[in-house]
């Protein structure tokens, strides 16, 4: 009888640890979610690099609509044996751009219908509060079959953005301007270099 009372003890031991043990571990549960919750509320960003973010796979908005790159590519059939596309065709770059000690990063996106003309956009993302935030569009090129191995590059603080000039529908002239931040915006600096379109 006293070895069965012994053992009695001994299991009613082993479940009051169990229990502890169990409200040890929500009790540090909980805590680090509200130390998490705490940790968001109060701005803190997991993001501090922008080049962090995979641009890459990424989801932009184009006219109206949000389309998610995978591996710098996105189509959908419009039609039977029609389809539209959207890719990243260059870059992309990084730079600081706005002066304020912390890269920007640049690229182009090209989009349109397969095997037809493409429009190209030059986008320069910053990044604030641990989010990528556009903060320019530049046209490079209008929907013209003409493409250019780079349109952009970053120099100095600068974006260099080379533009194709369009004339009833085919490459006019090439135009390469030197664009800087102004605090709102990117503004040219001097005048434009006019050259012969370069179309591969």
């Amino acid at each position: 009888m006293i070895m069965l009372g012994g053992s009695h003890r001994l299991l009613r031991l082993s479940a009051v640890a169990a229990v502890f043990f169990l409200l040890s571990c929500l009790i540090v549960t909980a805590q680090t979610r509200r130390n998490n919750r705490a940790s968001k509320s109060s701005g803190q960003p997991g993001i501090i690099d922008i080049r962090q973010i995979d641009f890459r796979n990424f989801a932009y908005v184009l006219q109206g609509k949000t389309y998610k790159l995978r591996d710098g590519f996105y189509a959908e059939n419009t039609a039977p044996g029609t389809r539209w596309e959207l890719g990243m065709v260059d870059g992309p770059f990084y730079g600081d751009l706005t002066g304020d000690g912390k890269d920007e990063i640049a690229f182009v996106l090209s989009y349109g219908m397969e095997g037809s003309s493409k429009a190209a956009e030059a986008r320069v993302y910053t990044l604030q509060g641990g989010r990528a935030v556009l903060i320019a569009t530049l046209l490079v090129k209008e929907t013209v079959n003409c493409e250019l191995d780079h349109y952009i590059r970053i120099n100095d603080g600068m974006i260099i953005i080379e533009r194709v000039h369009v004339s009833q529908a085919r490459c006019d002239y090439n135009e390469i301007t030197e664009y800087r931040w102004n605090g709102q915006s990117f503004a040219p600096m001097g005048a434009s270099t006019r050259m012969p379109c370069r179309c591969m």
